[in-house]
């Protein structure tokens, strides 16, 4: 309109002049018109035959989704809010290409202003349900401290036993239950109630018994716990399995009962392992056991039951997306459920922003082939696996997945799976990892498996508290995994040396032939337990460790055996390994990596180069292979050391280290202001029907 008026010159325009204008004035209005976008409220108290207006919204998120398909504005531009309170969903929400927006304006769930939408797939026990409990299974110093309700109207889908889970489960289900109280997690039935068991003695390998000394065996076979799982390191220390296990009072023996998911797992004598799944180990404040056969939720709790009580019942996703592009979801909480949280497949330009996602048996988000997905901003805890597992990019033409997972809180990931149940599971190219806080987390945060990842201003602190031979970022047995950077994170108090430590603990791991990485601008502090320093590399060789400040660490940079050429080669030369190379070996990567066509004579060769050590004992350590004389090199002797600098204490000031550039404060590492406090304070949104119906209200 401006235009026009400017064309028209003078003050006074004549009649058609005048005319013109009106015109324009009105089709610009119903073209701004027809480009409005569409909106569509949801509520708890709303109704699916409704409009879905303000005034009259739907009940259901599923109907909204119909409605912007069947929009007659252009779907682009569509707008779901959902007002604040519980949404109980039973059934994925399923969104398809045909739910997608454009580029620039895609389609948004988003919380309408400050109020909080939850997406929950558990099941409140009402409190007038729980009565004293009366079974003679209990614990005698149990009795009268268990309160039981039925649960018989959840159906058999939600009452269907849990998965097997852990390292090397074939096809595994990632179905975990969980009951809530208030918001908190309790513990499954347990026994002991903490630390572990250790096998005595391994009666029969083929048939998978053994024996262990539990104390009163009768309570724990198949009559009085018909659903008895064991959780164990069987093997090695850096791989458990959950699974279902029989007592036979006779023998005083256990029989591990799956004997598919048993192969790579053959019990050793003194491996820990702990009993779960039985009314019998129902004796400490915050446990809990459902009998499946009686179909009754046990709780032991000192006084009648008061709080708010949530069981995970949802067996499937709460969100399912194939094909889906130019979508966001904003401020919303996605909470609850045996599976996973969110399931994305072939998605593009998807973006989480200041969402919750907590409390699944699986894993939060999955991104099977992502491109261009955003987690920005969200909080993310309590998982029975990981938090999310992100997959996308190239490998082969070294192309970026576009994925970026910024300024998030990461925590509490691992309570059923307790390894390789990491923050992050990448796999792929070019996945950006940056300003996020993981913490907490019984194994690593980040599990790398691929190339170009970036990993920056993150704050990692109170990881691999459990498992051994793992770092709070893991990578392992892949010469190809090339080109990744970690710059500028802080790593504090990584591991916890206990008797489930054989091998060490370390902040950042390149396992087995891992090579051609970047360290640089990193602050480790007390990152070193059992054999590991801060930084382990085993096998893999151009990996530059350059700039970072190490403190309170045993050990600096490790190298726990030796790879000469000899090994070197011979682990080329395997078959796994040969098929690993020949799935990304081609002219693209070899001119991304020019180093990559000498591989097979490159030296066990790592660059040490200006770091400062603060109280650390060794800077560098090498231990040899002692097990076959033709292994017993050092690694250290080929290790390239330059300008590092060692100090009794942290130095006030490092500007005076030559080589040694400045790092940014530690105020500018982790989300900072940039997680949304509405995200920050939904943590620990348990809304009730009180606090949605005052919600609505204004």
């Amino acid at each position: 309109m401006k235009a026009i008026y400017l064309i028209c010159g003078g003050r006074r325009p004549g009649r058609f002049v005048r005319g013109m204008r009106a015109f324009c004035a009105l089709s610009a209005v119903a073209a701004v018109s027809s480009l409005q976008a569409a909106e569509f409220f949801v509520s708890p108290d709303g109704d699916d035959s409704a409009p879905g207006t303000f005034m009259k919204p739907f009940a259901t998120i599923v109907r909204a989704r119909d409605a912007v398909r069947d929009s007659r504005t252009p779907r682009s531009r569509a707008t779901v809010y959902l007002r604040g309170g519980e949404y109980n969903v039973r059934k994925p929400l399923v969104l398809s290409f045909a739910d997608s927006g454009t580029a620039g304006a895609p389609v948004t769930y988003r919380a309408w202003k400050d109020e909080t939408p939850v997406l929950t797939g558990g099941f409140a026990i009402p409190p007038a349900a729980w009565h004293p409990a009366d079974d003679s299974r209990l614990p005698e110093t149990s009795k009268g401290k268990v309160w039981c309700a039925d649960v018989s109207s959840l159906g058999a889908n939600a009452l269907a036993t849990d998965a097997p889970c852990g390292y090397d489960i074939r096809n595994p289900k990632f179905l975990i239950r969980s009951l809530f109280l208030d918001g908190k997690r309790l513990t499954p039935a347990r026994h002991p109630n903490e630390g572990f068991i250790w096998i005595d003695k391994v009666v029969d390998w083929k048939k998978r018994v053994f024996s262990a000394d539990v104390g009163e065996f009768s309570r724990w076979t198949r009559e009085n716990a018909p659903d008895l799982e064991a959780l164990g390191y069987w093997r090695f220390l850096w791989g458990d399995q959950t699974l279902p296990i029989t007592a036979d009072a006779k023998t005083r023996t256990f029989t591990v009962g799956d004997a598919s998911q048993w192969s790579n797992s053959n019990a050793l004598k003194k491996r820990p392992f702990y009993l779960q799944n039985a009314l019998a180990a129902l004796d400490a404040p915050g446990e809990w056991h459902l009998d499946r056969e009686k179909k009754r939720l046990f709780v032991y709790s000192e006084a009648r039951p008061s709080g708010r009580y949530v069981l995970s019942v949802a067996g499937e996703s709460l969100v399912v997306a194939r094909n889906l592009t130019n979508a966001r979801f904003e401020g919303i909480v996605f909470k609850c459920g045996r599976h996973h949280g969110i399931e994305l497949d072939d998605a593009e330009d998807v973006t989480f922003a200041g969402c919750v996602v907590r409390d699944f048996g699986g894993h939060g988000i999955v991104v099977r082939r992502g491109r261009d997905v955003t987690v920005k901003g969200c909080v993310f805890h309590t998982f029975g696996h990981c938090a999310m597992t992100m997959e996308g990019g190239d490998r082969r033409k070294v192309e970026d997945s576009g994925i970026t997972v910024e300024a998030n809180d990461v925590s509490d990931t691992g309570l059923a799976m307790r390894t390789y149940t990491p923050g992050v599971w990448a796999d792929g190219c070019g996945h950006r990892i940056v300003r996020n806080h993981f913490h907490d987390i019984p194994s690593s945060a980040m599990r790398l498996n691929g190339n170009e990842f970036f990993v920056a201003s993150n704050r990692v602190e109170r990881v691999v508290l459990e498992s051994d031979d793992q770092g709070a970022v893991d990578m392992w047995g892949d010469p190809t995994y090339r080109g990744s950077r970690f710059v500028h994170n802080i790593w504090r108090n990584i591991g916890r040396v206990g008797s489930l430590v054989a091998c060490g603990q370390t902040a950042i791991r390149f396992d087995d032939a891992i090579c051609g990485n970047l360290v640089y601008g990193n602050r480790f502090e007390n990152c070193s337990k059992g054999h590991f320093g801060a930084v382990q590399i085993h096998g893999g060789r151009g990996n530059a460790i350059r700039n970072n400040v190490f403190s309170a660490c045993d050990k600096g940079v490790t190298f726990y055996c030796g790879w000469p050429l000899k090994r070197w080669r011979a682990y080329l030369d395997s078959e796994k390994t040969k098929n690993r190379i020949a799935a990304v070996d081609g002219e693209t990567y070899r001119a991304k990596y020019p180093e990559w066509a000498g591989i097979r004579d490159a030296p066990q060769r790592n660059f040490i180069e200006n770091n400062v050590f603060v109280g650390v004992k060794h800077a560098t350590w090498g231990k040899a292979d002692i097990a076959e004389k033709a292994f017993r090199e050092n690694p250290v002797s080929e290790t390239v050391m330059k300008g590092n600098v060692s100090f009794d204490a942290m130095p006030a000031d490092f500007s005076g280290i030559a080589g040694f550039a400045p790092l940014p404060p530690e105020s500018a590492i982790g989300p900072g202001a940039d997680t949304a406090l509405a995200a920050a304070m939904r943590k620990d949104a348990c809304v009730s029907g009180a606090e949605t119906q005052s919600q609505r209200k204004q």
